[in-house]
């Protein structure tokens, strides 16, 4: 949003009539915070007002009745420039002469002034200074009796810092005042972190203030030198340090200093939000294998059986069930399971994992309602994990920092933020649902090729932007297309003028289902914005999943799978039992090192592509003695060890170059020699 100063209006002008030529229903979408019209004394007006709307390019020179009106975008206020001080002090008033000529005024010389001073003395005091100290000594405390104080006052004012800098650089805290009732969370995200990394944000309420909390002092000062009374949407920052929140000290209640454990709890909490998670759907072994016996009837012993050579498939088998109910219960309660392939993350959705099972809602909302209002709370039967949604981001960020890591039971527990557009918008979920739904076998195999395309990303990159173009212009050439969710250029911070972006000439545009940015994909590549052709496809970022499920759809004929990071303890029987239960298997390969060890992959082969696509979606996100599997579909050629060896080329390939090895020499007619293997 931008401050905008309108001229060249008719004298007639009011603020209504002002107002509604800037809510044409064909211009841009913005929200009108103000209009003011200048008037004069006599009430008539000065042709120029002021207003903020997102909009400057689309109602500059159009026209108000027959008048053309310019709009242009308010500078920054400058600074007046410092008064110059003067050479020398004028004289005083009285000390002028009623005729007007000056009075001369003769300073004595300094040492006159010491003459005098010792004049005034007695006999008696000059010889108690003769006898304290030597000749010279007296003479410097004269000297020093005769020296003002105005230079060590000058000095020590100089040396005192400002207390706003001082509380700055002690909490890290900015109080942010003066802001839009239309500013947003995201909006003062992008402001300030391109001074540095954000810890704490808070703008619960539209009440025109905000608090921004900084990871390092530095950064805190830095944006606030470079913020303070600088124009954003229209009004000027009015930034001044914030007092810090009540903080654990170092040390424990008894004054003792903490232990090393304590001190890594505590750094764990601290990055606990900035870590990376391979696995939104982490499960509990503990919790996985008490859920399945404790509904089925056994005993664990059953399971984890000492004797038996293949505990670890059941353990998987088990948790691949656990997965696939908690996959079902999630969408039946309005839960986006592609949302999980790499998207950006909520800052009001928390994953709740690694809990124990018999954990239920009521105990979780007793346990995160202390820190904020609760949308909704949703633990699957299986009570393996759970998904916990705020009303405040604020809260939702103060209840991540304080429970991550908290023991529960008798495991601690693992928060995640969970993944943007997790929800569906038109989701009529209850708070709190027990129970899965129904599922049937269509809704777990997957369908033909056409339904595999709706499951592609929705976001587009687009590229050959503009330097000029704005996140404003951006959005303002797409938003009128079906289920727009929102555009930005992407920008970096401005080497040469701190706290300014500059465009990286690149940006994303988002839609709210997949099929709209599949539409929109092939309207807007090669469309035409502000004199470059753009440049669309879909956006990669994080979609690890989706690229597997794209090369499914290029390689729809096969039914060859390769599964990596296997452990090297299993065996390729374990890898049979695994995935034998979800389809004929034709052949299992497990290729070893020359030392007959495993190299930590497997190709498999099924009968049909049904019975491998159903082993594909039931096992992708199970776990094998600890170890994620991650499956692809293999290519024609990778099925071939010997051409993988050749590629890869990785240790000693065969064991042809073993070091050490006995060889012979071999000599042909030219007496050339040529060493093979025994």
């Amino acid at each position: 949003m931008s401050r905008l100063i309108v001229k060249n209006l008719p004298s007639y002008v009011t603020p209504a009539l002002l107002k509604e030529h800037f809510s044409q229903p064909k211009g841009p979408v913005g929200t009108i915070t103000d209009v003011k019209v200048i008037f004069k004394q006599d009430g008539t007006a000065r042709r120029f007002g002021f207003m903020a709307l997102k909009a400057k390019e689309w109602y500059d020179k159009t026209f108000i009745d027959s008048t053309r009106v310019r709009v242009e975008v308010i500078d920054a206020v400058k600074d007046a420039p410092v008064p110059r001080p003067m050479k020398r002090r004028r004289l005083d008033t009285s000390s002028t002469e009623h005729d007007g000529k000056a009075l001369v005024v003769r300073e004595e010389p300094r040492d006159l002034i010491g003459t005098r001073v010792q004049q005034d003395l007695t006999d008696v005091e000059w010889m108690q200074q003769r006898m304290k100290g030597g000749v010279e000594d007296a003479s410097i405390l004269e000297k020093a009796f005769e020296q003002s104080d105005d230079e060590e006052q000058d000095q020590k004012v100089s040396q005192k810092r400002d207390p706003t800098d001082e509380t700055i650089l002690h909490t890290a805290r900015l109080f942010i005042r003066n802001l839009t009732f239309t500013c947003t969370e995201n909006d003062l995200r992008v402001l300030f972190q391109s001074f540095g990394a954000l810890s704490q944000r808070s703008n619960k309420g539209v009440k025109g203030l905000a608090f921004v909390t900084y990871a390092r002092p530095q950064d805190a000062l830095v944006a606030f030198k470079a913020l303070d009374k600088k124009p954003f949407q229209g009004r000027l920052l009015h930034i001044i340090g914030a007092v810090g929140r009540n903080n654990a000290a170092s040390t424990d209640g008894g004054g003792k200093p903490k232990t090393l454990k304590e001190q890594r709890n505590e750094k764990r909490k601290v990055f606990a939000g900035k870590e990376f998670s391979w696995s939104m759907l982490y499960m509990n072994s503990d919790a996985v294998l008490s859920s399945v016996t404790d509904r089925m009837n056994i005993s664990k012993s059953d399971i984890l059986d000492p004797e038996s050579p293949n505990a670890a498939v059941k353990l998987a088998l088990a948790e691949t069930h656990v997965i696939q109910e908690t996959k079902t219960y999630l969408e039946s309660h309005g839960v986006v399971l592609s949302a999980f392939a790499g998207r950006p993350r909520s800052e009001t959705i928390i994953l709740v994992k690694n809990i124990p099972y018999g954990t239920t809602a009521e105990e979780l909302r007793e346990m995160f309602s202390a820190h904020g209002d609760l949308q909704r709370v949703l633990v699957p039967p299986a009570g393996t994990l759970a998904v916990i949604e705020f009303v405040h981001a604020d809260e939702a960020d103060k209840a991540f920092r304080f429970l991550a890591y908290r023991r529960l039971g008798n495991s601690v527990i693992y928060l995640e933020k969970g993944p943007l557009g997790m929800f569906q918008s038109t989701s009529s979920t209850p708070e709190m649902a027990y129970g899965p739904a129904p599922i049937t076998i269509e809704d777990q195999a997957v369908g033909d090729d056409a339904n595999l395309d709706v499951v592609n990303g929705k976001t587009l990159f687009v590229k050959n932007l503009a330097f000029a173009t704005t996140s404003e212009r951006f959005m303002q050439a797409f938003h009128h297309l079906p289920a727009f969710a929102f555009a930005r250029v992407q920008t970096k911070q401005d080497p040469k003028r701190p706290g300014e972006r500059l465009s990286m000439g690149f940006g994303f545009v988002g839609f709210r289902t997949a099929e709209a940015a599949r539409k929109a994909l092939k309207g807007i590549h090669g469309y035409v914005l502000d004199g470059h052709t753009l440049s669309v496809k879909f956006a990669g970022r994080g979609a690890e999943e989706q690229e597997q499920e794209k090369g499914g759809r290029d390689k729809a004929k096969t039914t060859k799978m390769l599964v990596k990071n296997v452990p090297f303890e299993a065996t390729r029987k374990d890898i049979q039992q695994l995935f034998g239960g979800y389809g004929q298997l034709k052949s299992v390969r497990l290729p070893k090192r020359f030392d007959r060890r495993s190299r930590g992959f497997a190709f498999l082969e099924f009968v049909t592509r049904h019975e491998a696509e159903n082993a594909y979606n039931a096992l992708k996100h199970t776990h094998l003695l600890g170890r994620h599997l991650v499956l692809e579909w293999a290519e024609e050629g990778d099925v071939n060890v010997e051409e993988l060896r050749r590629k890869a080329g990785v240790g000693f390939g065969d064991g042809a170059n073993v070091p050490g090895k006995k060889g012979k020499l071999v000599l042909d007619e030219d007496g050339d020699g040529a060493e093979d293997d025994i």
